[in-house]
């Protein structure tokens, strides 16, 4: 009789943004199998092609997870010509963690004035409340002390903004020296890391 199970990659939990693979490993193997999947209930229906899934044989891949994708996943396997060979697998819950959220503020208050020096504060979610929030248990992984590069934007330009005569980026602050009126916009900043949760949610504050 064959078995089927399901795997994730990476690891569940995981986290608002990423991209998850699951992988249908169904024994004895056997290149005939043909593969389908289901979110939520075997009753459901079958999972298709679309922007947010990508089914691939035995593997689906869920595009930048969101909240609504936290729910039990199932596999099966059949061969053509074989009615017999139907099997579903187990259930895999994965379970979806938002990232930290990040806060901007401004000093001086908004309105600034032409020429006034402006300092920009990235605040990170400290690692303790998101951890608390999410009711993450004890786990190695995620209790190592994260080391967040800062990365700021304005406007809808997807270019980082980097030190200049007029901007200096210091980790966690963006200063302004000498505000002229093209300086105001939307400014957005997030952290980055190298181990999950790779990145800190976006955010903005306004400059006028």
């Amino acid at each position: 009789l064959s078995t089927s199970t399901v795997t994730v990659t990476p690891d569940s939990p995981v986290f608002t943004g990423e991209t998850v693979n699951l992988t249908c490993v169904i024994n004895p193997d056997q290149s005939d199998w043909r593969y389908e999947w289901y979110k939520g209930s075997k009753n459901n229906v079958m999972l298709k092609d679309s922007q947010h899934y990508i089914v691939n044989a035995d593997t689906l891949t869920i595009k930048g997870v969101i909240a609504s994708d936290q729910d039990q996943y199932w596999c099966r396997g059949h061969i053509d010509g074989r009615p017999k060979s139907l099997h579903f697998s187990s259930a895999l819950h994965i379970n979806v963690i938002d990232l930290p959220t990040s806060r901007l503020t401004v000093t001086p208050d908004s309105p600034v004035f032409t020429g006034e020096t402006v300092n920009m504060k990235c605040e990170i979610q400290s690692y303790g409340d998101w951890r608390w929030r999410n009711g993450l248990t004890y786990d190695q992984r995620y209790y190592r002390t994260p080391v967040w590069r800062y990365e700021w934007y304005k406007g809808t330009d997807s270019v980082m903004l980097q030190t200049s005569n007029r901007y200096t980026v210091n980790r966690d602050t963006l200063t302004i020296r000498d505000v002229i009126t093209s300086d105001q916009g939307q400014y957005w900043c997030k952290g980055q890391r190298d181990e999950r949760p790779k990145s800190s949610r976006l955010n903005s504050a306004s400059l006028t």
